[in-house]
């Protein structure tokens, strides 16, 4: 009896129709391949469906490699270079056969390869491309940790402290920065700051030692310390990278650099000042993929503020304003709307201090003051552009606030950012840098005061009853059958009880009532009052519907939200 094919079992076991097989067929023949490639390409079927299609088909087992452990001593039998290069993962040897896990058994040449390279008999077993790639970064990554003490011990001798000189032997500074045991020590830092979705790196110097922490989802964790020895040629290396003098560690500076991770590219921001015991180190990760990807709906925003952030957006001219405290998600935010309205009929201009994204078909401009190019300067030469949608990234003083404002009175739609408590603020804010008020009841169209709220880990949240007391002082009203949930921590969120973050708004739209507000210079909290009968859900009730959804929990609340509603 014939064997069946991979697209005949995968047919049987209902993963696929008869139509998807000619599709398929159809897409090898033009791109190459295997057929199982050409499926998955298509998005006809999932990884895991091919798996179990070519285990039944080859009649081997197929594995789960997330909750396999690794021996390092049979991983050893194979040479890092290929694992990582031909993506297979030695699992368990008996006598002379060596059982190697990979996406493709049907590749005999590799098996024949494997074979002459360990001189084994090679017996396979079949795993999803993805949870290969996964396990053997993990690995590997796993193993640099343990060998960090390793490295330390043998590079005692040959890390020498750099002392602080008024004259600097910037050779020996180089060369220490470049020796091998330090080049590993920061891309051991860097590596692990992506793989744990960290958005800013610190390097701290104190008396004994160079700390290292994390933020990872708004929240700095402390992540490991690392030996005062090393600590000058670690941030020297940094400022290698980033293109800075190397000489100079009495005043701040600032650089950037990229690397490149499997399909993403990642841009380090960097900042340093000078510390007490040594120059303190920031960088800010900016991952590009996560732009790419990022619509408005995607920013887990209510939709009540949904909804009216899309209208203001879509209007022709008249200005945006996002206001909230630094890394509250607001650049994000502008750049979602920028992308869903970027087209080859606008002329989209940008002017920042830093850009953090680079985005397609978009004209950036970077701010620099010391040759002059400043906000006031770039926003005059943006009207002789002829933009039709222009960002400012934030409204610094008076000079840059009035010509934005006139900018959206005449014909253009303007975004950019205060930094404010609320929505109703920003309006205090602009009159309070001596605006007009009747320019800015004219020019406003949207003001969203925005926080980024955390996302309880679904993986290991634990349900939970709260007091009458809490519920009273966070003045909610819950029914008995309302759940809520408490953070754990598990393997998967790095035991802190959160994975990922969502951004809450509270919307003003400014209409007829708000704008004859704004003209008579009425108090914050009368607009506050009036834009709350107008429809506009406060911040704190945004996120307590998160809560209330299970999507977080009410300590975060209270941390994002505070108290007033």
């Amino acid at each position: 009896m014939a064997r069946l094919t991979l697209a005949d079992i995968l047919l049987k076991e209902g993963f696929i129709k008869e139509e998807d097989i000619q599709k398929a067929i159809e897409y090898q023949k033009m791109n190459g391949g295997t057929l199982s490639e050409s499926f998955l390409k298509l998005g006809l079927v999932k990884e895991d469906q091919v798996v179990i299609g070519l285990a039944e088909q080859l009649g081997i087992p197929h594995v789960k490699l997330n909750n396999y452990k690794l021996d390092p001593e049979i991983m050893k039998i194979l040479p890092e270079k290929v694992i990582k290069e031909k993506k297979v993962v030695p699992l368990s040897r008996s006598g002379n056969t060596l059982t190697v896990a990979m996406a493709d058994p049907l590749n005999v040449l590799l098996i024949d390869d494997l074979r002459t390279l360990t001189g084994c008999k090679i017996q396979t077993v079949v795993a999803t491309p993805s949870e290969i790639e996964e396990t053997i970064a993990d690995f590997f990554s796993s193993l640099a940790t343990k060998n960090i003490e390793k490295l330390f011990k043998e590079s005692q001798e040959e890390v020498k402290i750099i002392e602080t000189k008024e004259t600097v032997d910037l050779d020996k500074v180089i060369r220490e920065a470049e020796k091998a045991p330090i080049i590993n020590i920061v891309n051991l830092i860097l590596s692990r700051a992506i793989k744990e979705r960290a958005s800013d790196i610190h390097l701290e110097p104190f008396e004994k030692e160079l700390r290292v922490r994390y933020r990872i989802d708004g929240i700095l964790y402390p992540i490991t310390s690392f030996p005062k020895k090393v600590q000058n040629a670690v941030i020297s290396r940094i400022k290698i990278l980033s293109e800075m003098d190397i000489a100079e560690h009495r005043l701040p500076q600032d650089g950037r650099f990229k690397v490149k991770v499997k399909n993403r590219n990642i841009d380090f921001r960097v900042s340093t000042i000078p510390a007490r015991f040594g120059e303190k180190v920031v960088l800010r990760l900016l991952d590009k993929a996560q732009l790419m990807g990022l619509t408005i709906d995607k920013l887990g925003l209510e939709k009540n503020v949904l909804e009216k952030y899309k209208r203001a957006i879509k209007q022709p001219y008249g200005m945006i304003v996002l206001t909230g405290p630094t890394s509250c998600g607001k650049s994000t935010t502008l750049y979602a709307a920028l992308r869903a309205i970027n087209t080859p009929e606008r002329n989209i201009l940008t002017i920042e201090d830093p850009v953090e994204y680079e985005a397609e078909g978009i004209n950036q401009v970077q701010i620099h003051e010391e040759i002059g190019l400043t906000f006031p300067k770039a926003l005059r030469a943006f009207l002789r552009q002829d933009p039709d949608i222009i960002m400012v990234g934030e409204m610094r003083d008076l000079e840059t606030a009035d010509i934005g404002i006139k900018a959206a009175l005449t014909g253009h739609l303007l975004f950019t950012t205060l930094h404010t408590n609320n929505a109703p603020a920003a309006i205090s804010r602009l009159i309070n840098m001596g605006i007009e008020p009747f320019l800015i009841a004219d020019a406003l169209t949207f003001v969203g005061a925005q926080r980024l709220m955390r996302r309880v880990c679904k993986n290991c949240r634990t349900p939970f009853k709260p007091s009458r007391e809490l519920l009273k002082s966070l003045n909610i009203n819950s029914s008995n059958e309302q759940i809520f949930y408490k953070a754990k921590g598990c393997e998967l969120c790095n035991h802190t009880g959160y994975r990922g973050r969502m951004a809450v708004m509270e919307a003003l739209e400014i209409d007829d009532n708000i704008r004859e507000l704004i003209i008579r210079k009425a108090p914050e909290s009368e607009i506050r009052e009036v834009a709350i009968n107008n429809g506009m859900v406060p911040l704190r009730e945004n996120a307590l519907t998160k809560v209330l959804r299970g999507e977080s929990t009410l300590e975060e609340m209270a941390r994002v939200a505070g108290t007033y509603s």
